[in-house]
């Protein structure tokens, strides 16, 4: 099973993930903790974490971290992590597009923002990006709210199963 993994994830070079910001969240210190993980373990693969916001990283990181305008050329695989980034990621020439379902978003409406179901919608139904979500109910409430297979379930960013998911 190993080497079916390594020959399938033999021609990804390039991983980029897209977050509000590397500040003090439990979203950026498993994030950040994983990719330092990943440069240890697979070092043949470039990790960059692309920013809405700039922040001071919650912890040291062993890799690139950018605001996210620089990251509309990539060609790798993209990962988002907010409905906000995901939103960005559609006009990316990524062939490998992923929304990780972090957080529940629509349903706490966060910062008090009046977002109708569908603008949410646009972004769980649109057949370009694939799915992923951080946990098995959190998988379930995504297929039960917008009616779309959830195919991988990783939990807190793990790297070895989220480089699985990207094969």
């Amino acid at each position: 099973m190993r080497r079916i993994i390594y020959e399938t994830m033999k021609n990804l070079n390039k991983i980029s993930f897209l977050v509000p910001d590397t500040g003090s969240s439990q979203l950026a210190f498993y994030l950040i903790s994983e990719i330092n993980k990943l440069t240890q373990i697979r070092p043949e693969i470039d990790a960059i974490i692309y920013c809405e916001s700039s922040q001071r990283n919650c912890i040291p990181t062993n890799f690139s971290v950018l605001n996210i305008s620089e990251a509309w050329g990539n060609d790798g695989a993209v990962i988002a992590t907010t409905v906000s980034t995901a939103e960005k990621m559609l006009s990316f020439n990524s062939n490998k597009k992923i929304f990780y379902v972090w957080d529940m978003e629509w349903i706490r409406n966060p910062q008090g923002q009046s977002v109708q179901y569908e603008n949410y919608a646009d972004i769980y139904t649109n057949k370009s990006i694939s799915l992923m979500a951080r946990s098995v109910s959190h998988k379930k409430i995504i297929e039960n709210a917008f009616n779309r297979e959830v195919k991988n379930i990783v939990s807190d960013f793990n790297i070895k199963q989220i480089l699985e998911a990207i094969e």
